[in-house]
């Protein structure tokens, strides 16, 4: 028994050395710059920097993908992450094959100014919402990977006197600047009086001018010679009338005025025969009525 126990001890500490040597090449194996770990067609892994930010500081994200492209397309990797209140005022993509695998890096420089990263607190921890890595297979089938960001603290540059009083430190100057004039209100409004008598006096020209153009019209001259007599105004509508080739009606009309002058005149027959053809079975014609009209002219007496 005696000389068994070292023995033992020395098979369970190559154990262990053993199982630590093993660690130790998983963890170079994935840290070495572009190899996966064993098995996986595609991998990848996400960090934040630096692990704490004030408001307005500016934080970048890195994710490494690290893709065997036997089994996957490179070209078809895409990763298109969200953060939230953040906004990504710079984006990278880089990739480069090492050792027959092919490492793809993505980086974010990330800024938030809203109020969304006000925190209110003195710290709070910032979790990011998970993103995806899409790809293709060498067959063409659609794949997708899970990455998880770590959790940044987000610090605020407030105490919590500021915080209780958050005008406290503010300064603003209320009074009014000082008056100014583009033109001074001593000048101007003379000038607006001088200007005002100028549009006056204008004005009374032109009217003055206006009126010395304007005549009273002339009343119209008398017309010479004879006035017509009722009767001969008569004979002149009914001339016209026949003359012009007016309608019926109004030879009628005229026709029956020249027998109201008629008999106004005491012409009794010639109202009587001028009664007939006015109102006649058929319509007044031209020829009968100039007969007519010349047989007045021949017995009415000249006035």
């Amino acid at each position: 028994m005696v000389r068994r126990a070292p023995a033992a001890a020395v098979l369970t500490s190559a154990a262990i050395a053993a199982v630590v040597f093993g660690f130790a090449l998983a963890g170079e194996w994935w840290a070495g710059g572009g190899k996966a770990p064993p098995g996986a067609a595609i991998s990848a892994q996400a960090s934040l920097s630096p692990g704490a930010v004030h408001f307005g500081d500016a934080l970048t994200a890195r994710a490494v993908i690290v893709v065997d492209p036997a089994r996957v397309r490179p070209s078809t990797v895409r990763f298109a992450p969200h953060f939230g209140s953040y906004l990504v005022t710079r984006g990278t993509r880089q990739a480069r094959s090492d050792g027959g695998l092919t490492r793809i890096t993505y980086g974010f420089a990330l800024e938030c100014l809203g109020a969304g990263c006000a925190t209110g607190q003195a710290q709070v921890p910032l979790q990011f919402p998970q993103a995806f890595v899409r790809f293709r297979t060498g067959s063409g089938r659609a794949g997708r990977l899970r990455v998880v960001w770590p959790t940044v603290t987000l610090a605020s540059r407030l105490d919590d006197a500021d915080r209780s009083d958050p005008a406290a430190h503010l300064r603003a100057d209320t009074s009014p600047p000082a008056v100014s004039y583009r033109l001074s209100p001593e000048l101007l409004v003379p000038g607006l009086a001088v200007v005002s008598g100028l549009l006056v006096l204008t004005a009374g020209v032109f009217v003055f001018l206006a009126l010395s153009k304007w005549r009273p019209p002339e009343p119209e001259p008398e017309q010479d010679g004879p006035t017509r007599t009722p009767l001969e105004g008569a004979l002149l509508l009914v001339r016209e009338a026949a003359s012009d080739g007016h309608g019926p009606e109004l030879r009628r009309k005229a026709l029956q005025r020249l027998v109201r002058e008629l008999r106004s005149s005491d012409l009794s027959e010639l109202a009587q025969a001028a009664g007939r053809l006015a109102w006649s079975n058929g319509p007044p014609s031209t020829d009968t009525t100039l007969q007519l009209v010349a047989q007045v002219e021949r017995e009415v007496p000249e006035g």
